[in-house]
């Protein structure tokens, strides 16, 4: 990288920048961000919207966060869940493992069912492990990983996927 011509300009006053009254604030540059785009700075801004490069403007709108209904379902699950490891009805790796999930996939409720069963939150009969998730406060019950168990899933909803995974494996899903 060549060096910039500082020696040249030791000792003088300005630096090559023309009068001391020059280069003072921020006065010089027409504004700052996006001020000017329609007055002065209207050239500038042909050319980069035409490269696609600027947008001006409001687009759309976004909700705030605690209207979503996602936002709302989160909320339950970690109320619910605190309340249920405050009752003692949770350990803490069950606990750590469900708040760590917002929503529950088929393949995280088959690596859990075993300790949920022994905790008393889910029912064995035989071989077939019965479980209500609105009681964990699950609304929906998501499709990915593998299930391995014959599981009874009662929930308000669930995927096409998830129910297709559980149905295979030899149990079902109860939709409310």
């Amino acid at each position: 990288m060549p060096k910039k011509k500082v020696k040249k300009f030791r000792g003088s006053r300005t630096f090559g920048w023309g009068s001391h009254k020059k280069r003072r604030g921020r006065g010089s540059r027409g504004g700052a961000g996006n001020a000017g785009v329609h007055k002065h700075k209207y050239i500038k801004f042909i050319k980069l919207a035409k490269k696609g490069e600027y947008l001006f403007g409001k687009y759309g709108f976004t909700r705030p966060k605690i209207l979503t209904k996602e936002y709302l379902n989160v909320q339950a699950v970690k109320e619910t869940l605190r309340w249920l490891k405050k009752e003692g009805k949770l350990d803490d790796y069950t606990y750590r493992f469900l708040y760590s999930r917002p929503e529950l996939n088929a393949g995280d409720l088959d690596e859990i069912i075993d300790r949920l069963a022994s905790l008393g939150l889910a029912e064995k009969d035989g071989d077939v492990y019965k479980i209500d998730l609105t009681e964990l406060g699950y609304s929906k019950l998501l499709g990915s990983g593998r299930v391995t168990r014959k599981i009874e899933v009662k929930v308000f909803e669930a995927t096409p996927k998830a129910m297709e995974k559980i149905e295979a494996a030899g149990g079902k899903v109860v939709a409310e």
